[in-house]
């Protein structure tokens, strides 16, 4: 079930009575209020696509929160959005529960180090080692001789999720519980590089924000994050970011807003945020 709030928006026009005044007239009109929300990730793909998209819905009025994917999965599920932001796979649970994650952009997870740490590339078998708490000197990996601070999304993040996913869950290896979170992507980036000997993983949107604080990004396998090599699949931390729904869409605002999405004006907009589109 959907939460639509519907509002209502007085006009008042002026019109002109003689010399004595001016005449009011009231006009109503119905503003149906959307809830979105979830992933912080998707959120500047989301918030970027609102602004052209209600400038043509003058009736409607909506707004995206961010919460963390897990959290806009559960408010979805409770009714108090409509449509849920996911930068993670949906779980088999969530899809038998009649979720339907709908893919809008490309994102591939970005591992950055702070500006102290003479390394350029990781395998995939080191990141597991250092996220999952077993590699804790970066000499172990060729770099100096000092304990590698760990930082990670918060859990409720799909970003957390992803790569856990995608780096942790093959080893079978946990993440270390020692770690130092972050909330949001752009805060994770500015811990990097505030933090001696730090390592951490961003979307890769937000690389510009380690690389002006003087921090830099790794290859994975010798191999470049970029867009053209997470739509090669040559990238190894790659993921599809998405909208989810309760079921299939039927004619509505929310489906209304996902054509947009999926819209060539919609993809252009995922690119000007830095995501990659979709082939």
């Amino acid at each position: 079930m959907k939460k639509v709030i519907l509002a209502v928006m007085i006009l008042t026009i002026l019109s002109p009575l003689g010399a004595a005044g001016s005449r009011e007239t009231v006009a109503q009109t119905p503003v149906e209020i959307y809830t979105f929300g979830g992933s912080s990730t998707v959120a500047p793909i989301v918030n970027g696509a609102l602004t052209s998209f209600l400038a043509d819905h003058k009736d409607v009025k909506i707004t995206y929160e961010t919460l963390g994917s897990s959290t806009g999965i559960k408010q979805l599920q409770e009714g108090t959005l409509s449509l849920a932001g996911s930068s993670r796979e949906l779980k088999s649970s969530e899809l038998q529960a009649g979720l339907k994650p709908i893919v809008i952009a490309l994102d591939g997870l970005s591992v950055a180090v702070n500006r102290n740490v003479p390394i350029a590339n990781l395998s995939m078998a080191e990141l597991a080692g250092i996220f999952s708490g077993e590699i804790v000197n970066w000499k172990s990996v060729g770099g100096p001789d000092a304990k590698i601070e760990v930082i990670v999304r918060d859990e409720t993040s799909g970003t957390y999720a992803s790569f856990k996913e995608i780096v942790l869950d093959p080893t079978k290896k946990q993440y270390k519980k020692d770690a130092i979170v972050a909330r949001e992507n752009g805060e994770l980036a500015t811990k990097i590089a505030a933090t001696p000997n730090a390592i951490g993983y961003i979307g890769m949107a937000f690389n510009h924000i380690v690389e002006e604080a003087g921090g830099h990004i790794l290859t994975i396998d010798q191999v470049v994050p970029t867009s053209d090599n997470v739509v090669n699949k040559s990238y190894p931390i790659s993921r599809s970011l998405y909208m989810v729904s309760i079921g299939d869409l039927q004619p509505s605002i929310e489906l209304d807003f996902i054509n947009y999405l999926l819209s060539s004006r919609g993809q252009a907009i995922v690119a000007e945020n830095d995501f990659i589109p979709l082939p």
